[in-house]
Order: structure tokens, then C-alpha cells, then sequence
């Protein structure tokens, strides 16, 4: 069945008010008149099948135009009181067209907002080259030394390619950043990290849907520890000292020196966004850094620890084929662990080590968690206005 969608003009945008939070409307989506922001919401919540909690436990929050984003259960039960009809959503509609007449868009690099709510980061064609990564990805069968290589091997293998690139003299040191640069940058690490995962066979193997599902749950928190690691092992201790983390191929920032632009995001200054994440970057050198510095990892036991990030962020809350996917993949690169302190490296009682390692890893998780609810305080408080033209939660890991 077709979205039952009517426009309004310009005049009657101006004058008409949405039914959901007050903000002027957009045409009657559903059934109702809305505005776009939500609009999108109720389709997005009907179409990823998303549940939510009421942040008072009682699905009667205040949902206007000032506090549509504080509580998502009590906007979609006044969607459906309103009238909204999930019978009408079309699942296989970009969940925010640019076509529609009324509707600004923006691309990275642009200042303009989306008419009817918070600036809008389209990250739509990065999204379409990691699919077409999971799509069309080939292992490099005619690589004799890769195909003889065991799983852990063939990680490390994969994480020297997607750093060969990597400056490791006369990096550009950035002291300052804007929103648009921030989205660019991202978007270069999630191709990384997608080509990355798809030398794990285990990772290969899965639905397209469920591949998407792991990477939304890890490529952020893989890529931190991946750029944290890569920071010590060209600055040394001075990465610790200095906070220095290399983001990208060519360039690198002093995190307590860094300013970055959050105008176009929030409402709050760029100090008050810092003192409220600064604390979690500091931690990171402090709990991570120091102790990669003390016990001076391989680049072998790097890829270990990035494996451990990956399938033990990407195989919780997901379909029993993906815990068990996770499951054999873990199992596999612990055997080859041990064969490489065994028979590489000649070590046998590597027990201690290897707790050492795995104590960073929980380290990191502990941090993930401890930034994820700092990130569910911020939603909850509305510190950022944002929209994202695929996924919301793509940026929140």
C-alpha cells in the first residue's frame, strides 16, 4: 500500500501547525498532519520494529516542540492516538527522501537545516559503500602467504593493509575541527573498519541484515581502540604524555588542545560539550594507553585484543547464529594464540600476558558503557539536535 502522503505549500507550512509537537507542518503523513521530524520517527519506529521505554514510566511525557526528543515511547503513542496508521508505511522507502517538495536537505560540508528540525548529516552514500563491501567482498585467494595463514593471521594481515596507507612521519597535527569534518572523517574509518571485519569468515557468513547489525554495535568502539593502538605505536609515550591520537591517514590531534566546532549540533558552547566528554577521553590514555605502553603488545596480539573488541561487542543482543558465529571465531584465534606464543615466539607460560591483555579489553568496555550512558544522559537532557539520514544510532557506540 502506497504512503498516503499530502503536501502542503509553502503558505500552508507556514500556518499550519504539526499535531505530534507543534513544529509548523510538512504535509498530513499517515493520517495526520506532522511535521517531517516526525514523520520520520514514527515511520523509522514502525519499520526497524524499535521499542522504547518512557523516560517516567508512564507514557504521558509532555511531547511539544521544545521536548519531541526527551521521551521516543510517549512521541510514537502520540503518533498513534493522533491517528497515525502503520498500515500506510512503506518498508522499502528512503526513511528520509530529499525529494519531497518542502524538504531541505543538506550534504556534509553544507550549512542548512532540515525545515522542520535539527541539521540533518547525510551519511547515505558512505552507508552504500559498506554494504557494497559486505556485498562484494573477496579474500585474496591468490595471496599464497594469506591463504596459508591461520584466522588470527589473516586479521593481522587485514589490519596491515587497511593501515598501509597510514603516515607515520610529518602527520598534520589538527587544532581545530568542524561538525562536517568530523561525519567525513568517520565515514573514511567505517569503510576501514568494514573491510576489516570481512576477513573473518565467521563474519562473512552472516545475513547482510545481521553483518549491519555487528558493525552499528562496533565499528566506533573498534576503531577508537584501533586508533589509540596505532597512536602509541608511532609516538611511543609520547601519545600518553602529549594525548596525542592519530585520526585519520594524514592527520593527528592533541585531544586536550583540540577545538571542535559543535555549533551546528547543540545549543551548548564547545566548553561545556568538552568538560562533559573530557573526562572519558581521559580515561582512555589513562586505562588504555598506560598499560599498552607497559606491556608493549605485537602487532599480532594487537589484532588478538581488536578481535576481542569485535565479536565481543558485535555478538551480545543479536540472533543465536551471530552468538554462535562469535562464539567459533573466539575459540579459533585463542588456538592460534597459542600456537603463535608457542611455536613463534617460544613462550609457554604466556598466562600472564595474556590476562594483561585482556584486562585492557575489559578496561574498554567498561569505558564503552560508561560513554553510552553518558550519550543516554545527553539524549535524555536534548544536549544534541541531530538528525541522520540512515540509522540513528550508528554514531553512539
Amino acid at each position: 500500500m502506497a504512503e498516503n502522503i499530502i503536501m502542503l505549500d509553502e503558505a500552508e507550512c507556514s500556518s499550519k501547525e504539526c499535531k505530534i509537537c507543534g513544529q509548523n507542518a510538512h504535509g498530513i503523513h499517515f493520517g495526520v498532519i506532522s511535521c517531517r521530524a516526525c514523520a520520520a520517527f514514527f515511520r523509522r519506529t514502525v519499520v526497524l520494529s524499535k521499542k522504547y521505554i518512557c523516560r517516567r514510566a508512564n507514557s504521558k511525557c509532555k511531547i511539544d516542540k521544545t521536548e519531541r526528543y526527551l521521551c521516543r515511547l510517549s512521541r510514537m503513542e502520540k503518533c498513534k492516538l493522533l491517528g497515525m496508521t502503520e498500515e500506510n508505511v512503506q518498508y522499502n522507502r528512503d526513511s528520509l527522501s530529499s525529494t519531497q517538495k518542502s524538504v531541505i536537505t543538506e550534504n556534509p560540508g553544507s550549512k542548512s537545516k532540515s525545515r522542520d528540525g535539527p541539521p540533518l548529516f547525510d551519511i547515505s552514500e558512505v552507508l552504500k559503500k559498506i554494504h557494497y563491501i559486505f556485498d562484494n567482498f573477496k579474500i585474496p585467494e591468490d595471496d599464497k602467504l594469506y591463504m596459508s595463514k591461520t584466522t588470527l593471521g589473516k586479521m593481522d594481515y587485514a589490519l596491515q593493509a587497511i593501515r598501509v596507507d597510514q603516515k607515520r612521519k610529518k602527520l598534520n597535527f589538527r587544532t581545530s575541527m568542524d561538525m562536517d569534518e568530523m561525519i567525513m572523517n568517520w565515514g573514511d574509518e567505517m569503510c576501514r573498519v568494514a573491510n576489516w571485519m570481512m576477513h573473518s569468515e565467521e563474519f562473512r557468513k552472516l545475513e547482510s541484515s545481521e553483518k549491519f547489525s555487528v558493525f552499528k554495535l562496533v565499528w566506533m568502539v573498534w576503531q577508537r581502540f584501533e586508533r589509540l593502538t596505532i597512536s602509541i605505536e608511532i609516538f611511543g609515550k609520547k601519545a600518553y604524555d602529549d594525548k596525542i591520537l592519530i585520526i585519520s591517514n594524514d592527520d593527528a590531534v592533541h585531544m586536550n588542545l583540540l577545538d571542535v566546532d559543535v555549533s551546528k549540533i547543540t545549543d551548548h558552547s564547545s566548553d561545556s560539550i568538552r568538560l562533559m566528554f573530557e573526562p572519558f577521553c581521559l580515561k582512555m590514555f589513562e586505562h588504555i594507553a598506560k598499560p599498552l605502553l607497559e606491556i608493549e603488545p605485537t602487532s599480532m596480539e594487537v589484532t588478538y585484543m581488536l578481535c576481542q573488541v569485535f565479536w565481543h561487542n558485535g555478538g551480545r543482543l543479536l540472533h543465536d547464529a551471530t552468538l554462535s558465529a562469535s562464539e567459533k571465531f573466539i575459540d579459533k584465534i585463542a588456538n592460534d594464540l597459542h600456537f603463535y606464543y608457542t611455536k613463534d615466539r617460544k613462550i609457554t607460560n604466556y598466562a600472564g600476558r595474556l590476562i594483561r591483555l585482556m584486562s585492557v579489553v575489559n578496561s574498554l568496555q567498561r569505558l564503552q558503557l560508561e560513554r553510552q550512558k553518558l550519550f543516554e544522559l545527553a539524549k535524555l537532557f536534548d544536549v544534541f539536535k541531530v538528525k541522520l539520514a540512515e540509522p540513528e544510532d550508528l554514531f553512539e557506540g
